[in-house]
């Protein structure tokens, strides 16, 4: 059994049980979003739906539905008929002309480069990958069969997936030794390690970096200059994701396949390519989606394009009508069938004949900047307009005197909970967080957030009247927060307090609500978006890969109760932690009860960790090492018989 597996485990163990002894990851951890974003400047000409040929009313009826639709968690959206914007708009805190992770929609972009291979002849999609990586070693006896075509419309196969992203460091070589689950060309299985290995091609045939590539080939020619591409361990880009790009670029590059590769004027991609790659090749039944594969890029029957990544990041385009949508998002929603791009399809697709009102686009522009307005988690107050307003001075926002019963600094038991959202540290590795220390704070009429972070110390000013800009590093990454607070009585009349910290480069947003169940302490929850509900599929799923990994499962909702992985999953996207006064005598003991849970956790996780890593066997174990093995399985079976039989007769 590949090594990448028991390491999956490894981090599921470490992620949601707590179990690794530092709560790091399982193979060496390297910073790789190292920047934040500039502003994209605008490239597209803004008009009005009816200088387009289309109703602002039915714009505006579009976005009130997509507002209204609980599903969808739109962050930016950007609408463009016949090359012009006729709608824009993002929830407050974001901006369609900063970078947005896009997930999969990377791979879109690694197929239009390798059209620019392929335009010259130095793609050939016949081409085996044994051939291309002829120093590399394979296991699979099918694996030769493998071609670029293969892998540009996810008929690979290969087994070696996007686990392997945070459990291997060697991914091409993984990708070589890994098994293949059919014969390559004869059924459909996405996997984003696939757009990995087509990026490593383009770098082999041409010679050069992908990076440099993509810059000139691509990005240059559409005046793409607000971008960032994570690099894997291999020192190449993703290839599958990990690319950051404005609403606004992403427009772009919608044109460039509505025009057939041409970009108003200039001929970036040939036709033929964009016509190969927009081409139902698979439709694949498990993804749930009304749209079938061609390379990297899905299409239906009736002419649509996507570029698809996960948690609802999507352009739509529709030739007919010259239509590009851009919808970047926080979905709980893995593949193309989105609530979004189906409320799209319903305004946009087909022939729209509307009748024209020049008045109805002052009511379109006035949801523009009301949109999402009624989605807000977190309300900000309403500034105070009294004499020096009137004066034309300023606006008053006093301190709100209600978050003076928690100011203070509170200290945590040992848990494994982060800033960043969970989400976004298991993708990214960087796994090792442990609030220590939180203190709320007042400066003049400003409120104050310190958490210490594994020793670290992050200071985040909370806005009070609007969201409150920093970065933060976390261990060598940058991201972007806004920050927003409410002091408020909930439903049940308790005493409650919110901080939103907005990622406007992320799908994931983080929320900490605070309450104070007694005195000389505080709870806090903490909860993302998305959240459990994005991987709750994939969890689900991981015993369907190996009867063994289902086994272990087993034995845990034995032991723990059928819905053990359910809940587990459930508590580590929103933890909740007993924050103690740094100064109350009485702390340490408070501390130590709150840390007997964590422990007990700790030991479930070494326990299915001990399972695991008894049950997998390695690649190259030895004989001797394989009997061991079998006489522990044996064992540990009848265990199990004998503990049924004693059940039975109870």
């Amino acid at each position: 059994m590949e090594k990448w597996k028991k390491r999956s485990v490894d981090l599921l163990t470490s992620l949601y049980l707590g179990a690794s002894e530092e709560g790091s990851s399982v193979i060496p951890y390297y910073p790789q979003k190292c920047e934040v974003s500039s502003s994209e400047r605008r490239y597209f000409h803004r008009s009005t739906p009816e200088k387009q040929g289309i109703s602002s009313r039915r714009i505006c009826a579009m976005l009130s539905e997509l507002e209204g639709e609980s599903c969808a968690n739109i962050h930016n959206l950007l609408l463009l008929r016949r090359g012009q914007v006729i709608a824009e708009c993002s929830r407050e805190g974001y901006d369609v002309n900063l970078f947005h992770l896009s997930h999969s929609m990377s791979k879109s972009v690694t197929s239009l480069l390798l059209g620019t291979l392929f335009d010259e002849g130095k793609l050939d999609l016949e081409a085996r990958l044994v051939e291309i990586f002829p120093e590399l070693e394979y296991r699979d006896r099918r694996f030769p069969l493998i071609t670029v075509e293969h892998l540009l419309s996810m008929r690979a196969g290969v087994d070696f997936s996007e686990a392997g992203a945070v459990t291997e460091s060697d991914w091409t070589e993984a990708f070589f030794k890994s098994a293949v689950k059919f014969t390559p060309g004869t059924s459909f299985s996405y996997n984003s390690m696939n757009s990995y290995i087509l990026a490593r091609i383009a770098e082999r045939i041409s010679g050069r970096q992908f990076g440099e590539l993509l810059k000139e080939r691509i990005f240059s020619p559409l005046k793409i200059e607000n971008y960032l591409w994570e690099i894997g361990p291999e020192g190449c880009e993703k290839g599958g994701w990990g690319l950051y790009l404005s609403a606004e670029s992403w427009a772009k590059l919608g044109c460039l396949a509505l025009y057939k590769g041409d970009f108003f004027g200039r001929r970036v991609i040939s036709e033929k390519w964009i016509d190969m790659s927009t081409r139902v090749i698979s439709t694949p039944k498990e993804t749930g989606t009304k749209y079938g594969y061609g390379y990297h890029i899905w299409a239906s029957d009736r002419g649509e394009i996507l570029y698809n990544g996960m948690l609802g990041q999507n352009v739509w385009i529709w030739r007919e009508e010259e239509t590009v949508a851009v919808i970047q998002s926080g979905n709980n929603e893995m593949f193309s069938e989105s609530p979004s791009v189906a409320i799209l399809r319903k305004y946009l697709l087909g022939k729209t004949k509307d009748t024209l009102h020049r008045h109805d686009v002052r009511a379109l522009y006035e949801r523009e900047h009301s949109f999402f307005d009624s989605r807000m988690a977190v309300r900000p107050l309403k500034k105070e307009r009294g004499f020096m307003y009137r004066l034309g001075l300023k606006e008053s926002g006093r301190f709100d005197d209600r978050w003076r019963d928690i100011l203070g600094s509170y200290m945590f038991a040992e848990n494994s909970v982060g800033l960043l959202p969970l989400f976004v540290r298991s993708m990214q590795n960087n796994l090792h967080s442990f609030i220590e220390r939180v203190k709320i704070w007042k400066s003049d009429e400003s409120l104050y957030l310190s958490v210490t972070e594994s020793g670290v110390e992050y200071d985040i000013k909370v806005g009070l009247y609007g969201y409150e800009e920093c970065v933060l590093d976390f261990r060598g990454e940058k991201y972007m927060v806004k920050a927003l607070g409410e002091a408020r009585i909930s439903k049940s009349g308790e005493r409650e307090f919110r901080i939103e910290l907005l990622f406007p480069e992320l799908p994931n947003t983080r929320m900490i609500q605070i309450t104070i169940p007694s005195e000389n302490t505080i709870k806090m929850r903490f909860t993302e978006l998305p959240d459990s509900q994005a991987v709750d599929e994939l969890v689900e799923r991981m015993p369907e890969g190996s009867p063994i990994v289902g086994f272990a499962f087993g034995l845990l909702s034995r032991g723990f109760g059928e819905d053990f992985i359910t809940k587990r999953t459930e508590e580590a996207f929103s933890p909740v932690l007993i924050g103690v006064d740094a100064e109350f005598e009485g702390r340490d003991s408070i501390l130590y009860s709150e840390g007997i849970n964590a422990r007990k956790r700790a030991r479930i996780g070494r326990l299915l960790h001990l399972i695991v890593d008894r049950l997998f066997g390695d690649e190259d174990e030895t004989p001797k090492e394989k009997a061991k093995r079998g006489a522990f399985i044996s064992e540990l079976l009848a265990l199990i018989r004998a503990s049924d039989e004693s059940d039975k007769k109870k």
